[in-house]
C-alpha cells in the first residue's frame, strides 16, 4: 500500500508540475462531471486490485470485468447518443498523458511485488498495470478539460488498457519465479 501511495504522490507531483490543474478548477470540482471523471478510473483501479489480491494459484472470475465492460459500453452509448464529442484536439495528449502518469504508480507496484511469490506473473503484472493506470487516469482527470463523457469514457479506458498490456509484459519479465 505504501508503494501505491508513493507512486501516486510522484504522479500527482508530475501533474502539478507539468500539466497543472483544470483551468477552472474551483468551479469544475463542484460539477457532477468531475465526480464521473474520477469515479470511472477509480472503479477500474479497484477491479484491477482484485487481480492483485487474488492468490496467484487460484482461478479468477471474469464476472466483475464483464460487468464493468457492459457498464462502460452502456454509459458510452448514452454519452454518444446525447451528442458527446469522441475525438478532439486533445485526444493524443490524453492517450500519452494517462499512461505517463501511471508509470510511477506501476513502477512502485511492481517494485513492491518483486519479493512476493508470484505464480502468475503476467496476470499480476496486468493487475498492477490496470490499477496503476486507473490511478493515473484519476490524477489526469484533475487536469483534463474535456468534459464530454463520451471522450473520457473511451480514451481514459483505452489508455488504461494500454498500460494494462504493458503491465502484463512487465509482470511476465520482472515477476517470474
Amino acid at each position: 500500500m505504501l508503494h501505491l501511495a508513493g507512486g501516486a504522490a510522484v504522479s500527482l507531483a508530475l501533474l502539478l508540475g507539468f500539466w497543472g490543474l483544470h483551468p477552472d478548477w474551483a468551479e469544475f470540482a463542484a460539477q457532477p462531471m468531475m465526480a464521473a471523471k474520477v469515479a470511472w478510473p477509480l472503479a477500474l483501479a479497484n477491479l484491477a486490485g482484485l487481480l492483485l489480491l487474488q492468490p496467484s494459484g487460484e482461478r479468477i472470475s471474469l464476472r466483475p470485468l464483464a460487468l464493468a465492460t457492459t457498464a462502460l459500453l452502456g454509459l458510452w452509448s448514452v454519452a454518444v447518443l446525447s451528442g458527446g464529442v469522441v475525438v478532439t484536439d486533445t485526444t493524443v495528449v490524453c492517450l500519452i498523458s494517462v499512461p505517463l502518469l501511471a508509470l510511477p504508480v506501476a513502477a512502485a507496484l511492481l517494485w513492491g511485488l518483486r519479493h512476493r511469490v508470484v505464480t502468475a506473473p503476467a496476470r499480476t503484472g496486468l493487475g498492477a498495470g490496470l490499477a496503476a493506470d486507473g490511478i493515473g487516469a484519476l490524477i489526469y482527470a484533475l487536469h483534463c478539460d474535456e468534459d464530454a463523457a463520451s471522450f473520457f469514457l473511451l480514451w481514459y479506458t483505452v489508455g488504461i488498457g494500454l498500460t494494462g498490456a504493458l503491465g502484463w509484459v512487465a509482470g511476465s519479465r520482472l515477476l517470474s519465479v
